[in-house]
């Protein structure tokens, strides 16, 4: 069943001296600068959505803002239908010239990321460090978060010890006393040649859903918005500012508005979009019996638009 995507974008500095924060909106891949990347390939309907959060500076999250999805949609991974190792390859791939750059410079930045593919009918998130997205169902006017992503911390048992089995040390909740994420792009100072081990990893957790008419809406934030808010309540504000007639900007910066106002610590990053069925789609007979399936990477080796508009423009 078809579907039309709409999204909207807002962000706020916040208490921060300075904006580290990027995102990247694109309804229509295939009418974007980004076309070229996709002509051979077999889906229809191809949109892309990101949040990056930058530390120690902006210049990661600005590298990785344009040019992230052109190097997923170029993976031979891609072309043969293998989306999962797409984007695990093209972050990998992004992180080598992140890393390459900042040891040029003798640079210390990075950023995490949250990244969405929708392909069709189906949908597909990646993430590294602590930005998340939330899948939202409405069904009988109960509004429902589905978690569709992974955060990476040091303090994460699972990623303590996966950075411990490599040599390295996590103290203070922190990948060596410093880095409160685990995984990001750049951050060279822990990853090769700098050190032995990819000690902070570049490898995306992955998740997978099936679209149906119950699900209303995608929330993509940094930890800006999380560290404040859960995902009923952003999903509960989102769908009430729907129901009020707001635009998926203006839900946006519902959202940040929210955040601020709860006197988030950090920059603040919303995209959201709305995913418009046909009227005659009954969510009630869907959304519950379908499954996501979820892709952890642990391996040691390894708003509304209508095309691609820079940030600038995409900011309310």
């Amino acid at each position: 069943m078809d579907y039309v995507l709409q999204s909207g974008t807002h962000d706020a500095q916040g208490p921060r001296r300075t904006m580290e924060d990027t995102h990247k909106c694109i309804d229509d891949v295939r009418s974007s600068n980004s076309s070229q990347n996709v002509s051979s390939c077999n889906y229809r309907k191809i949109a892309y959505y990101a949040v990056f959060d930058g530390h120690g500076g902006d210049q990661t999250a600005k590298m990785v803002e344009d040019a992230l999805h052109p190097k997923i949609f170029v993976t031979t991974e891609f072309a043969n239908g293998d989306v999962k190792g797409a984007l695990t390859k093209g972050f990998e791939d992004m992180d080598k010239v992140v890393v390459e750059e900042a040891n040029k410079q003798n640079a210390m930045h990075g950023c995490t990321g949250v990244v969405c593919l929708c392909l069709d009918s189906e949908i597909y998130i990646a993430n590294i460090g602590d930005s998340e997205a939330i899948l939202v169902s409405v069904v009988d006017d109960k509004v429902s978060p589905q978690n569709m992503t992974t955060p990476h911390k040091a303090t994460d048992p699972n990623e303590r010890a996966r950075i411990e089995e490599l040599g390295g040390h996590v103290f203070f909740g922190r990948v060596f006393g410093a880095l409160a994420v685990s995984r990001s792009f750049g951050d060279a100072k822990y990853k090769k040649p700098t050190t032995s081990q990819n000690f902070v990893s570049f490898e995306p957790a992955i998740q997978k859903e099936t679209l149906t008419p119950a699900h209303k809406y995608l929330i993509m934030a940094c930890d800006g918005l999380w560290d404040v808010m859960n995902h009923q309540m952003a999903a509960t504000i989102c769908h009430e500012a729907f129901q009020a007639g707001k635009s998926p900007s203006e839900v946006a910066k519902t959202l940040v508005d929210e955040a601020l106002k709860l006197r988030t610590e950090d920059n603040v990053t919303v995209v959201v979009v709305k995913i418009d069925w046909p009227q005659n789609a009954n969510p009630a007979n869907a959304a519950l019996t379908v499954f996501t399936e979820t892709t952890t990477t642990t391996t040691t080796t390894a708003q509304a638009h209508a095309a691609e508009t820079p940030k600038d423009s995409a900011t309310s």
